[in-house]
């Protein structure tokens, strides 16, 4: 008798059912990958615009979000304020404002950064 035995055709559909799955998860990893840029490409530019409004006017750090009327959509990012206590000795000049850790959160994208923000005069 020539041929394949059963055995070795079981092995040989084990081999290549692996080879199919691996090759469909690299793809699968692939096409997520392309996804997660693509979000990405959409929401950076959002969250940089809202921090140059933030940098341009820091006291609106303080308000809880920033809203860009100009851009399509008119997004709403999220900012998260966290004041930064600093030594009260040192070089650093505390009548200038106060030292804030800034949280941008826009989707599920988030983009931190430092800003002071001078204080207000009380009257």
């Amino acid at each position: 008798m020539s041929g394949f035995t059963l055995i070795e055709v079981m092995i040989s559909l084990v081999v290549g059912i692996l080879i199919v799955g691996g090759v469909m998860g690299l793809i699968s990893t692939s096409l997520q990958y392309k996804a997660r840029i693509q979000a990405m490409e959409r929401i950076q530019p959002v969250l940089e615009a809202a921090a140059q409004e933030v940098l341009a006017d820091p006291q609106k750090a303080l308000a809880g979000a920033v809203r860009l009327p100009w851009l399509p959509g008119s997004p709403e990012v999220g900012v998260i304020p966290a004041r930064v206590e600093l030594p009260q000795a040192g070089g650093i000049a505390r009548n200038a404002g106060n030292l804030y850790h800034i949280r941008l959160v826009y989707l599920d994208q988030v983009l931190e950064f430092s800003v002071i923000i001078p204080q207000t005069e009380k009257r």
